[in-house]
Protein backbone atom coordinates (compact mmCIF):
# COMPACT_ATOMS: atom_id res chain seq x y z
CA UNK A 1 0.00 0.00 0.00
CA UNK A 2 1.30 3.46 -0.89
CA UNK A 3 2.20 6.04 1.71
CA UNK A 4 -0.58 8.45 2.61
CA UNK A 5 0.13 11.81 1.04
CA UNK A 6 -1.46 15.23 1.48
CA UNK A 7 -1.92 18.28 -0.70
CA UNK A 8 -2.72 21.69 0.72
CA UNK A 9 -4.52 24.50 -1.07
CA UNK A 10 -3.92 27.72 0.84
CA UNK A 11 -6.48 30.54 0.74
CA UNK A 12 -8.84 28.88 -1.75
CA UNK A 13 -10.52 31.43 -4.02
CA UNK A 14 -8.35 34.35 -2.92
CA UNK A 15 -7.43 35.12 -6.55
CA UNK A 16 -11.03 34.79 -7.70
CA UNK A 17 -12.42 33.19 -10.82
CA UNK A 18 -10.22 31.59 -13.44
CA UNK A 19 -11.90 29.77 -16.31
CA UNK A 20 -8.81 29.80 -18.53
CA UNK A 21 -6.62 27.48 -16.48
CA UNK A 22 -8.77 24.55 -15.44
CA UNK A 23 -5.90 22.29 -14.45
CA UNK A 24 -3.42 23.21 -11.76
CA UNK A 25 0.04 24.11 -12.89
CA UNK A 26 0.91 25.62 -9.52
CA UNK A 27 -0.54 23.35 -6.86
CA UNK A 28 -0.81 26.21 -4.37
CA UNK A 29 -3.06 28.19 -6.69
CA UNK A 30 -5.71 30.40 -5.12
CA UNK A 31 -8.00 30.47 -8.14
CA UNK A 32 -11.39 28.88 -8.44
CA UNK A 33 -13.36 27.44 -11.33
CA UNK A 34 -16.34 28.77 -9.34
CA UNK A 35 -16.17 31.51 -6.71
CA UNK A 36 -19.74 32.45 -5.86
CA UNK A 37 -21.15 34.94 -3.34
CA UNK A 38 -17.75 35.65 -1.91
CA UNK A 39 -15.40 38.63 -1.61
CA UNK A 40 -11.71 38.74 -0.80
CA UNK A 41 -11.13 40.44 2.55
CA UNK A 42 -8.29 42.72 3.66
CA UNK A 43 -6.20 39.73 4.73
CA UNK A 44 -6.50 38.10 1.31
CA UNK A 45 -8.95 35.32 2.17
CA UNK A 46 -12.26 34.42 0.56
CA UNK A 47 -15.20 35.36 2.80
CA UNK A 48 -18.94 35.28 2.19
CA UNK A 49 -20.36 38.58 0.95
CA UNK A 50 -22.92 40.38 3.10
CA UNK A 51 -26.66 40.09 2.69
CA UNK A 52 -28.87 42.67 0.99
CA UNK A 53 -31.62 43.22 3.57
CA UNK A 54 -34.99 44.62 2.52
CA UNK A 55 -35.60 48.21 3.73
CA UNK A 56 -39.07 48.68 2.21
CA UNK A 57 -41.41 46.29 3.96
CA UNK A 58 -44.77 45.93 2.24
CA UNK A 59 -43.62 47.36 -1.09
CA UNK A 60 -44.54 45.06 -3.98
CA UNK A 61 -42.84 46.65 -7.01
CA UNK A 62 -39.39 45.92 -8.40
CA UNK A 63 -36.94 48.82 -8.13
CA UNK A 64 -34.87 49.15 -11.29
CA UNK A 65 -33.01 52.44 -10.71
CA UNK A 66 -31.52 54.09 -7.59
CA UNK A 67 -29.87 57.41 -6.85
CA UNK A 68 -28.59 59.06 -3.65
CA UNK A 69 -29.74 62.70 -3.93
CA UNK A 70 -27.57 64.99 -1.79
CA UNK A 71 -29.73 68.06 -1.11
CA UNK A 72 -28.64 71.60 -0.28
CA UNK A 73 -29.48 71.11 3.41
CA UNK A 74 -26.95 68.29 3.58
CA UNK A 75 -29.68 65.69 3.85
CA UNK A 76 -29.61 62.78 1.45
CA UNK A 77 -32.65 61.10 -0.08
CA UNK A 78 -32.61 57.73 -1.82
CA UNK A 79 -34.59 58.09 -5.05
CA UNK A 80 -35.86 55.01 -6.85
CA UNK A 81 -37.69 54.17 -10.07
CA UNK A 82 -39.89 51.10 -9.93
CA UNK A 83 -41.53 48.74 -12.39
CA UNK A 84 -44.86 50.58 -12.11
CA UNK A 85 -43.29 53.62 -13.78
CA UNK A 86 -43.30 55.69 -10.57
CA UNK A 87 -40.35 57.55 -9.04
CA UNK A 88 -40.27 57.24 -5.23
CA UNK A 89 -38.33 59.01 -2.47
CA UNK A 90 -36.66 57.40 0.58
CA UNK A 91 -37.28 53.92 1.95
CA UNK A 92 -40.81 55.01 2.84
CA UNK A 93 -41.42 54.80 -0.93
CA UNK A 94 -43.35 58.05 -1.26
CA UNK A 95 -44.55 58.49 -4.86
CA UNK A 96 -43.14 61.66 -6.44
CA UNK A 97 -43.54 61.37 -10.21
CA UNK A 98 -45.00 59.00 -12.81
CA UNK A 99 -43.06 58.16 -15.95
CA UNK A 100 -44.65 57.85 -19.37
CA UNK A 101 -42.80 54.56 -19.71
CA UNK A 102 -43.02 51.54 -17.43
CA UNK A 103 -39.52 50.20 -17.95
CA UNK A 104 -38.13 52.29 -15.06
CA UNK A 105 -34.81 52.53 -16.91
CA UNK A 106 -34.30 56.07 -15.67
CA UNK A 107 -30.89 57.66 -15.29
CA UNK A 108 -30.63 60.30 -12.56
CA UNK A 109 -28.29 63.28 -12.17
CA UNK A 110 -28.27 66.28 -9.87
CA UNK A 111 -27.02 69.85 -10.18
CA UNK A 112 -27.63 72.45 -7.51
CA UNK A 113 -31.01 71.85 -5.92
CA UNK A 114 -32.53 70.01 -8.89
CA UNK A 115 -32.77 66.34 -9.78
CA UNK A 116 -32.77 65.46 -13.49
CA UNK A 117 -34.22 62.27 -14.99
CA UNK A 118 -33.66 60.82 -18.45
CA UNK A 119 -35.36 57.78 -19.97
CA UNK A 120 -35.90 56.68 -23.55
CA UNK A 121 -39.41 57.55 -24.73
CA UNK A 122 -40.04 59.97 -21.84
CA UNK A 123 -39.83 63.76 -21.89
CA UNK A 124 -36.71 64.99 -20.08
CA UNK A 125 -37.69 65.90 -16.54
CA UNK A 126 -36.43 67.84 -13.50
CA UNK A 127 -37.82 68.27 -10.00
CA UNK A 128 -36.72 70.48 -7.10
CA UNK A 129 -36.20 69.61 -3.45
CA UNK A 130 -39.91 70.10 -2.78
CA UNK A 131 -40.52 67.47 -5.50
CA UNK A 132 -42.21 70.06 -7.71
CA UNK A 133 -41.73 70.18 -11.48
CA UNK A 134 -38.95 72.46 -12.72
CA UNK A 135 -39.27 74.32 -16.03
CA UNK A 136 -36.47 73.59 -18.49
CA UNK A 137 -35.89 76.55 -20.80
CA UNK A 138 -35.05 75.55 -24.35
CA UNK A 139 -34.80 71.84 -23.60
CA UNK A 140 -37.73 70.84 -25.80
CA UNK A 141 -36.28 72.70 -28.78
CA UNK A 142 -32.93 70.93 -28.36
CA UNK A 143 -34.06 67.39 -27.58
CA UNK A 144 -37.22 65.54 -26.62
CA UNK A 145 -36.44 62.37 -24.70
CA UNK A 146 -32.72 61.75 -24.10
CA UNK A 147 -31.78 58.43 -22.55
CA UNK A 148 -28.51 59.65 -21.01
CA UNK A 149 -27.92 62.35 -18.40
CA UNK A 150 -24.94 63.17 -16.18
CA UNK A 151 -23.86 66.20 -14.17
CA UNK A 152 -20.22 67.22 -14.47
CA UNK A 153 -17.98 70.26 -14.68
CA UNK A 154 -20.78 72.50 -13.39
CA UNK A 155 -23.33 71.47 -16.02
CA UNK A 156 -25.94 68.90 -16.94
CA UNK A 157 -25.17 66.87 -20.06
CA UNK A 158 -27.61 64.79 -22.11
CA UNK A 159 -27.37 62.46 -25.11
CA UNK A 160 -29.00 59.55 -26.92
CA UNK A 161 -32.16 61.40 -27.87
CA UNK A 162 -35.03 59.50 -29.49
CA UNK A 163 -34.14 60.51 -33.05
CA UNK A 164 -30.60 61.83 -32.57
CA UNK A 165 -27.92 59.40 -31.43
CA UNK A 166 -24.89 61.53 -32.36
CA UNK A 167 -25.30 64.82 -30.45
CA UNK A 168 -24.51 65.75 -26.86
CA UNK A 169 -26.07 68.81 -25.23
CA UNK A 170 -24.88 70.77 -22.20
CA UNK A 171 -26.72 73.24 -20.03
CA UNK A 172 -25.75 76.72 -18.97
CA UNK A 173 -22.96 76.83 -16.38
CA UNK A 174 -24.31 76.10 -12.86
CA UNK A 175 -27.87 76.04 -14.18
CA UNK A 176 -29.22 72.78 -15.50
CA UNK A 177 -32.58 74.36 -16.29
CA UNK A 178 -31.30 76.56 -19.17
CA UNK A 179 -30.46 74.97 -22.52
CA UNK A 180 -30.75 77.76 -25.10
CA UNK A 181 -28.87 80.74 -23.68
CA UNK A 182 -25.75 81.67 -21.73
CA UNK A 183 -23.02 79.20 -22.61
CA UNK A 184 -25.35 76.23 -23.12
CA UNK A 185 -24.61 74.38 -26.32
CA UNK A 186 -24.25 71.12 -28.17
CA UNK A 187 -21.78 69.07 -30.15
CA UNK A 188 -22.37 66.67 -33.01
CA UNK A 189 -19.89 63.80 -33.09
CA UNK A 190 -21.00 62.42 -36.45
CA UNK A 191 -17.65 63.32 -37.99
CA UNK A 192 -15.60 62.34 -34.95
CA UNK A 193 -16.23 58.60 -34.95
CA UNK A 194 -12.99 56.99 -36.20
CA UNK A 195 -14.68 54.27 -38.28
CA UNK A 196 -17.87 55.62 -39.74
CA UNK A 197 -21.18 56.24 -38.02
CA UNK A 198 -21.87 55.13 -34.48
CA UNK A 199 -24.44 55.93 -31.79
CA UNK A 200 -23.98 57.32 -28.27
CA UNK A 201 -24.72 54.84 -25.50
CA UNK A 202 -23.37 56.54 -22.36
CA UNK A 203 -21.44 59.52 -21.00
CA UNK A 204 -18.94 59.79 -18.17
CA UNK A 205 -16.73 62.52 -16.73
CA UNK A 206 -13.33 61.71 -15.27
CA UNK A 207 -9.79 63.15 -15.02
CA UNK A 208 -10.70 66.36 -16.83
CA UNK A 209 -12.33 64.62 -19.75
CA UNK A 210 -15.78 64.04 -21.12
CA UNK A 211 -15.96 60.42 -22.21
CA UNK A 212 -18.49 59.63 -24.93
CA UNK A 213 -19.19 55.92 -25.18
CA UNK A 214 -20.39 54.86 -28.60
CA UNK A 215 -21.64 51.41 -29.44
CA UNK A 216 -18.40 50.55 -31.28
CA UNK A 217 -16.00 53.40 -30.43
CA UNK A 218 -15.13 55.74 -27.54
CA UNK A 219 -14.32 59.45 -27.78
CA UNK A 220 -12.45 61.34 -25.07
CA UNK A 221 -12.73 65.13 -25.07
CA UNK A 222 -10.46 67.21 -22.82
CA UNK A 223 -12.08 70.13 -21.02
CA UNK A 224 -10.31 73.51 -21.46
CA UNK A 225 -9.00 75.71 -18.67
CA UNK A 226 -12.06 77.98 -18.94
CA UNK A 227 -14.33 74.95 -18.47
CA UNK A 228 -16.37 75.93 -21.53
CA UNK A 229 -17.42 72.85 -23.52
CA UNK A 230 -17.43 74.91 -26.71
CA UNK A 231 -13.62 74.91 -26.45
CA UNK A 232 -13.06 71.27 -25.50
CA UNK A 233 -10.87 69.20 -27.81
CA UNK A 234 -10.96 65.60 -28.99
CA UNK A 235 -7.75 64.13 -27.59
CA UNK A 236 -8.35 60.37 -27.81
CA UNK A 237 -10.48 58.08 -29.97
CA UNK A 238 -10.58 54.40 -29.13
CA UNK A 239 -11.46 52.25 -32.10
CA UNK A 240 -13.21 48.88 -32.14
CA UNK A 241 -14.15 49.06 -28.47
CA UNK A 242 -17.53 50.40 -27.46
CA UNK A 243 -20.10 50.13 -24.71
CA UNK A 244 -22.98 47.64 -24.62
CA UNK A 245 -25.08 49.18 -21.85
CA UNK A 246 -25.51 52.69 -20.45
CA UNK A 247 -25.75 51.53 -16.86
CA UNK A 248 -22.59 49.44 -17.00
CA UNK A 249 -20.48 52.62 -16.77
CA UNK A 250 -19.00 53.47 -13.37
CA UNK A 251 -16.38 56.08 -12.50
CA UNK A 252 -14.12 54.74 -9.72
CA UNK A 253 -10.89 55.81 -8.05
CA UNK A 254 -8.96 53.38 -10.25
CA UNK A 255 -10.57 54.26 -13.59
CA UNK A 256 -13.81 54.11 -15.55
CA UNK A 257 -15.32 50.62 -15.84
CA UNK A 258 -17.75 49.60 -18.57
CA UNK A 259 -19.07 46.58 -20.45
CA UNK A 260 -18.12 46.06 -24.06
CA UNK A 261 -19.21 43.39 -26.52
CA UNK A 262 -16.23 41.29 -25.52
CA UNK A 263 -15.97 41.78 -21.78
CA UNK A 264 -15.42 44.20 -18.93
CA UNK A 265 -12.93 47.01 -19.59
CA UNK A 266 -11.43 49.91 -17.70
CA UNK A 267 -10.17 53.27 -18.93
CA UNK A 268 -7.31 54.10 -16.59
CA UNK A 269 -6.70 57.57 -15.25
CA UNK A 270 -5.02 59.62 -17.95
CA UNK A 271 -4.52 56.46 -20.02
CA UNK A 272 -3.66 56.88 -23.67
CA UNK A 273 -5.37 54.92 -26.41
CA UNK A 274 -2.43 52.61 -27.00
CA UNK A 275 -2.14 51.56 -23.36
CA UNK A 276 -5.84 50.62 -23.24
CA UNK A 277 -5.81 48.72 -26.53
CA UNK A 278 -2.70 46.78 -25.56
CA UNK A 279 -4.29 45.47 -22.35
CA UNK A 280 -6.52 42.41 -22.02
CA UNK A 281 -9.98 43.04 -20.72
CA UNK A 282 -10.50 43.28 -16.96
CA UNK A 283 -12.58 40.08 -17.12
CA UNK A 284 -9.87 38.17 -18.97
CA UNK A 285 -9.76 35.21 -16.57
CA UNK A 286 -13.53 34.60 -16.61
CA UNK A 287 -14.54 36.34 -19.81
CA UNK A 288 -16.33 33.32 -21.28
CA UNK A 289 -18.83 33.56 -18.41
CA UNK A 290 -19.32 37.29 -18.98
CA UNK A 291 -20.05 36.69 -22.67
CA UNK A 292 -22.58 34.01 -21.73
CA UNK A 293 -24.45 36.50 -19.55
CA UNK A 294 -24.38 39.22 -22.24
CA UNK A 295 -26.08 36.77 -24.59
CA UNK A 296 -28.70 35.93 -21.94
CA UNK A 297 -29.61 39.53 -21.10
CA UNK A 298 -31.23 42.50 -22.83
CA UNK A 299 -28.74 45.37 -22.83
CA UNK A 300 -31.19 47.86 -21.31
CA UNK A 301 -31.53 45.63 -18.21
CA UNK A 302 -27.80 45.47 -17.45
CA UNK A 303 -26.86 47.39 -14.30
CA UNK A 304 -23.73 48.21 -12.35
CA UNK A 305 -22.76 49.79 -9.07
CA UNK A 306 -19.67 50.87 -7.19
CA UNK A 307 -19.05 50.39 -3.47
CA UNK A 308 -16.16 52.77 -2.68
CA UNK A 309 -15.71 51.52 0.89
CA UNK A 310 -14.40 48.18 -0.40
CA UNK A 311 -13.70 49.06 -4.02
CA UNK A 312 -16.27 46.67 -5.54
CA UNK A 313 -17.48 47.27 -9.10
CA UNK A 314 -20.53 45.03 -9.49
CA UNK A 315 -21.98 44.29 -12.91
CA UNK A 316 -25.43 42.71 -12.83
CA UNK A 317 -27.39 40.69 -15.38
CA UNK A 318 -30.81 40.45 -13.68
CA UNK A 319 -32.55 38.05 -16.09
CA UNK A 320 -30.09 35.15 -15.56
CA UNK A 321 -29.56 36.42 -11.97
CA UNK A 322 -25.79 36.62 -12.31
CA UNK A 323 -23.51 39.43 -11.16
CA UNK A 324 -19.75 39.85 -11.30
CA UNK A 325 -17.92 41.58 -8.46
CA UNK A 326 -14.65 43.14 -9.59
CA UNK A 327 -12.31 43.91 -6.68
CA UNK A 328 -10.84 47.09 -8.14
CA UNK A 329 -8.12 47.37 -5.47
CA UNK A 330 -6.96 43.74 -5.41
CA UNK A 331 -4.93 42.53 -8.38
CA UNK A 332 -4.17 38.93 -9.34
CA UNK A 333 -0.38 38.53 -9.46
CA UNK A 334 1.31 38.05 -12.85
CA UNK A 335 -1.78 38.82 -14.96
CA UNK A 336 -2.28 42.13 -13.09
CA UNK A 337 -6.05 42.15 -13.40
CA UNK A 338 -8.51 42.70 -10.53
CA UNK A 339 -9.84 39.71 -8.62
CA UNK A 340 -13.33 38.77 -9.83
CA UNK A 341 -16.06 36.75 -8.12
CA UNK A 342 -19.61 35.81 -9.11
CA UNK A 343 -22.75 36.72 -7.14
CA UNK A 344 -26.32 35.49 -7.22
CA UNK A 345 -29.45 35.47 -5.03
CA UNK A 346 -32.12 32.80 -4.99
CA UNK A 347 -34.95 35.19 -5.91
CA UNK A 348 -33.64 38.75 -5.78
CA UNK A 349 -31.58 39.74 -8.81
CA UNK A 350 -29.73 43.04 -8.47
CA UNK A 351 -31.43 45.69 -10.64
CA UNK A 352 -29.72 48.85 -9.36
CA UNK A 353 -27.15 50.17 -6.89
CA UNK A 354 -26.35 53.39 -5.04
CA UNK A 355 -24.11 54.51 -2.19
CA UNK A 356 -24.91 57.22 0.36
CA UNK A 357 -22.78 59.67 2.34
CA UNK A 358 -23.00 57.53 5.49
CA UNK A 359 -21.29 54.59 3.83
CA UNK A 360 -24.45 52.58 3.19
CA UNK A 361 -24.68 50.61 -0.03
CA UNK A 362 -28.07 49.74 -1.50
CA UNK A 363 -29.42 47.57 -4.28
CA UNK A 364 -32.77 47.80 -6.04
CA UNK A 365 -34.75 44.69 -6.75
CA UNK A 366 -37.83 42.66 -5.99
CA UNK A 367 -39.92 44.34 -3.26
CA UNK A 368 -37.93 47.55 -3.25
CA UNK A 369 -34.64 48.71 -1.76
CA UNK A 370 -32.12 46.43 -0.03
CA UNK A 371 -29.16 47.40 2.18
CA UNK A 372 -25.80 45.63 2.17
CA UNK A 373 -25.51 44.58 5.80
CA UNK A 374 -25.12 41.49 7.98
CA UNK A 375 -25.35 37.84 6.99
CA UNK A 376 -28.96 36.93 7.75
CA UNK A 377 -31.16 36.52 4.64
CA UNK A 378 -34.62 37.97 5.20
CA UNK A 379 -36.60 35.14 3.69
CA UNK A 380 -35.96 32.25 1.33
CA UNK A 381 -36.05 34.55 -1.72
CA UNK A 382 -32.87 36.18 -0.47
CA UNK A 383 -30.97 32.96 0.26
CA UNK A 384 -27.39 32.69 -0.99
CA UNK A 385 -24.50 30.26 -0.71
CA UNK A 386 -20.76 30.82 -0.57
CA UNK A 387 -19.13 28.37 -2.98
CA UNK A 388 -15.56 27.72 -4.00
CA UNK A 389 -14.76 25.07 -6.61
CA UNK A 390 -11.10 24.51 -7.30
CA UNK A 391 -9.19 23.60 -10.42
CA UNK A 392 -8.57 19.99 -11.44
CA UNK A 393 -5.77 18.73 -9.20
CA UNK A 394 -3.31 16.04 -10.40
CA UNK A 395 -1.79 15.24 -6.97
CA UNK A 396 1.73 15.50 -8.47
CA UNK A 397 1.33 12.91 -11.24
CA UNK A 398 -1.72 12.81 -13.51
CA UNK A 399 -0.65 9.47 -15.00
CA UNK A 400 -0.85 7.69 -11.65
CA UNK A 401 -4.05 6.39 -10.09
CA UNK A 402 -4.64 7.77 -6.58
CA UNK A 403 -7.14 6.80 -3.89
CA UNK A 404 -8.84 9.51 -1.84
CA UNK A 405 -8.99 8.89 1.90
CA UNK A 406 -9.99 12.07 3.74
CA UNK A 407 -10.00 15.83 3.75
CA UNK A 408 -9.86 18.73 6.17
CA UNK A 409 -10.78 22.40 5.83
CA UNK A 410 -9.68 25.26 8.04
CA UNK A 411 -12.43 27.88 8.13
CA UNK A 412 -13.66 30.73 10.26
CA UNK A 413 -17.31 30.20 11.10
CA UNK A 414 -19.88 29.98 13.87
CA UNK A 415 -20.65 26.83 15.79
CA UNK A 416 -23.40 24.93 14.01
CA UNK A 417 -22.52 26.29 10.56
CA UNK A 418 -23.37 23.64 7.97
CA UNK A 419 -21.28 23.02 4.89
CA UNK A 420 -20.73 20.57 2.07
CA UNK A 421 -17.57 19.24 0.52
CA UNK A 422 -17.96 17.94 -3.04
CA UNK A 423 -15.49 16.38 -5.41
CA UNK A 424 -15.38 15.16 -8.99
CA UNK A 425 -12.77 12.99 -10.64
CA UNK A 426 -11.07 12.57 -14.02
CA UNK A 427 -12.70 15.59 -15.73
CA UNK A 428 -16.11 13.89 -15.62
CA UNK A 429 -19.16 15.98 -14.69
CA UNK A 430 -21.15 12.90 -13.71
CA UNK A 431 -18.75 11.85 -10.98
CA UNK A 432 -19.87 14.31 -8.27
CA UNK A 433 -19.63 13.01 -4.71
CA UNK A 434 -20.58 14.96 -1.59
CA UNK A 435 -20.05 14.92 2.14
CA UNK A 436 -22.03 17.21 4.45
CA UNK A 437 -20.54 18.46 7.73
CA UNK A 438 -21.33 20.78 10.63
CA UNK A 439 -18.96 22.99 12.61
CA UNK A 440 -18.86 21.51 16.10
CA UNK A 441 -19.27 23.49 19.29
CA UNK A 442 -15.95 22.15 20.58
CA UNK A 443 -13.88 23.00 17.50
CA UNK A 444 -15.52 26.40 17.00
CA UNK A 445 -15.91 27.28 20.67
CA UNK A 446 -15.17 30.97 20.09
CA UNK A 447 -18.39 31.06 18.04
CA UNK A 448 -17.48 32.36 15.55
CA UNK A 449 -13.87 31.40 15.41
CA UNK A 450 -11.25 29.54 13.38
CA UNK A 451 -11.48 25.78 13.46
CA UNK A 452 -11.07 22.66 11.38
CA UNK A 453 -13.63 20.30 9.91
CA UNK A 454 -12.75 16.82 8.68
CA UNK A 455 -14.56 14.46 6.32
CA UNK A 456 -14.03 10.98 4.96
CA UNK A 457 -13.53 10.66 1.19
CA UNK A 458 -13.42 7.84 -1.30
CA UNK A 459 -12.92 7.16 -4.99
CA UNK A 460 -9.93 6.50 -7.20
CA UNK A 461 -8.76 9.26 -9.50
CA UNK A 462 -6.08 10.63 -11.77
CA UNK A 463 -7.24 14.20 -11.20
CA UNK A 464 -9.71 15.54 -8.65
CA UNK A 465 -11.72 18.77 -8.44
CA UNK A 466 -12.62 19.84 -4.86
CA UNK A 467 -15.45 22.17 -3.83
CA UNK A 468 -16.65 23.77 -0.58
CA UNK A 469 -20.04 25.43 -0.07
CA UNK A 470 -21.81 27.09 2.84
CA UNK A 471 -25.39 28.35 3.00
CA UNK A 472 -25.13 31.74 4.75
CA UNK A 473 -27.71 31.91 7.51
CA UNK A 474 -26.53 34.44 10.10
CA UNK A 475 -22.73 34.62 10.23
CA UNK A 476 -19.88 35.08 7.81
CA UNK A 477 -17.74 32.17 6.64
CA UNK A 478 -14.08 32.58 5.72
CA UNK A 479 -12.14 29.81 3.94
CA UNK A 480 -8.51 29.56 5.08
CA UNK A 481 -7.23 26.25 3.77
CA UNK A 482 -8.16 22.88 2.30
CA UNK A 483 -6.10 19.70 2.68
CA UNK A 484 -6.71 16.43 0.84
CA UNK A 485 -5.23 13.04 1.72
CA UNK A 486 -4.75 10.19 -0.78
CA UNK A 487 -2.58 7.14 -1.36
CA UNK A 488 -0.78 6.68 -4.69
CA UNK A 489 -1.56 3.69 -6.88
CA UNK A 490 -0.40 2.22 -10.16
CA UNK A 491 0.55 4.22 -13.26
CA UNK A 492 -2.26 4.25 -15.83
CA UNK A 493 -1.51 5.82 -19.18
Amino acid sequence: MGTLRSKTIKYPGAHGLNLLETTLGDETTRFGAAVTNGVVDSSGKLISRKDFVNQTSGFSQTVRALFAWRQTSGAEVIMSAASDGVVYSSTSMTARWSSAATTANIQFAQLGSNLFMAEAGTTFKAIDEAYANVSLTGAASSFTSPNVVIAAYGRVWTADDTSNKYTIWWSNLLDGTVWNSGDAGNLSVREAWPKGQDSIVALAAAFGRLIIFGRKCILLYTMPADNNPANMTLTDAIEDLGCVARDSVQVTDTGVYFLSDNGIYRIDKMAQTTSLMASPQISMLYNSDVLTQIAAETAVNIRSGYYPTEGYYVLSFPTPNVSFCVHTRKNVPVVERPVGTRWTNAGRPFYAFTFDKNGNWYSGGVNGIHKYTGYTPDGTSNAYTLTWTGQWHPFEDESREKHLKSGAAVIEAASGQAGTFEWKVNYLAGTTNSNAFTCSAAEFAENPGVGSVSFQLSRSFKVVQPSLSFAITGNAVTIHQLRLYATPGAVKL
